[in-house]
């Protein structure tokens, strides 16, 4: 595999996996306290911060892909507080 992204991730500013999980993790947890605390500017400020920490996780080639799950599962997440208030 050769090109821009290739050596971009050999050169060690994209996250391993496991440090890349620990942080989406923990942004999710975020948006699950923040929800049920009924803060929304946290909510909105967590999904930002995965959208910015995403290219770092899963590569720029699906930043895309994975900020539409991201998204699904948010919106799980709304829809499940939703339902428990």
């Amino acid at each position: 595999m050769t090109g821009p992204w290739h050596s971009a991730n050999r050169d060690g500013w994209r996250l391993d996996a496991v440090s890349g999980s620990a942080v989406l993790v923990l942004l999710l947890a975020s948006e699950v306290a923040s929800l049920v605390a009924g803060a929304g500017k946290l909510y909105f400020a967590s999904i930002v911060a995965a959208w910015v920490v995403l290219p770092a996780v899963v590569g720029p080639k699906n930043v895309l892909d994975a900020g539409c799950f991201s998204m699904l599962v948010s919106l799980g997440i709304v829809i499940v507080v939703d339902l428990a208030r």
